[in-house]
């Protein structure tokens, strides 16, 4: 009988020292889990995902600001959702030149470096 409590006694040494392992090598995320995971308890999933999903909206938003500041002399001309939804094709004829002018050149550039580097190589 002594030494099956002394064989429990061991294996739960050995279990409590592994745990202790993985705290100390997990370090901070142990806790940033138990955090979220606490939050994700608390408020709900669909609360959870909602967070994440405005810190991208805020994110993207200021890019969308910055990105139509850059386009603000071209014919790039976003309707409105409403509009959107009454002629869907509006938004195929929304056209960006300095993006389309940019990404047309920059191909042919990284098209003519490949060709370049291809013929100094010899392959």
């Amino acid at each position: 009988m002594f030494n099956s409590f002394k064989k429990l006694i061991a294996k739960g040494s050995w279990h409590s020292l592994a745990a202790i392992i993985v705290v100390l090598v997990a370090g901070p995320e142990i806790v940033m889990s138990i955090e979220l995971m606490a939050m994700v308890e608390l408020l709900g999933a669909s609360t959870f995902v909602l967070m994440y999903v405005a810190g991208f909206k805020l994110f993207f938003a200021k890019l969308a600001s910055k990105y139509k500041k850059f386009e603000r002399h071209s014919v790039l001309v976003i309707p409105p959702l409403s509009i959107l939804k009454q002629m869907p094709s509006l938004a195929f004829h929304a056209i960006p030149e300095r993006t389309f002018s940019l990404c047309f050149f920059g191909f042919i550039a990284l098209g003519m470096g490949c060709i370049y580097t291809k013929m100094l190589v010899g392959a």
